[in-house]
């Protein structure tokens, strides 16, 4: 049987933060969706990006 875990178990664990080696801030992962016109149909295309200080402006715009 699996081990019962409490609150506070679950709560001292780490998450997983990555670090940009450039600006050294933490990196958030959003998803970049991107309409493209394929076969003449459009289509979504989606895109795992990571996001920090340094690249925002160029990103969010």
């Amino acid at each position: 049987m699996a081990k019962k875990q409490s609150f506070a178990d679950k709560a001292s664990k780490k998450s997983h933060v990555t670090i940009c080696p450039v600006c050294q801030g933490e990196v958030t992962h959003i998803k970049m969706m991107k309409a493209v016109k394929k076969d003449g149909n459009w289509r979504f295309v989606n895109r795992p990006i990571g996001v920090c200080k340094c690249n925002e402006a160029e990103i969010y715009g």
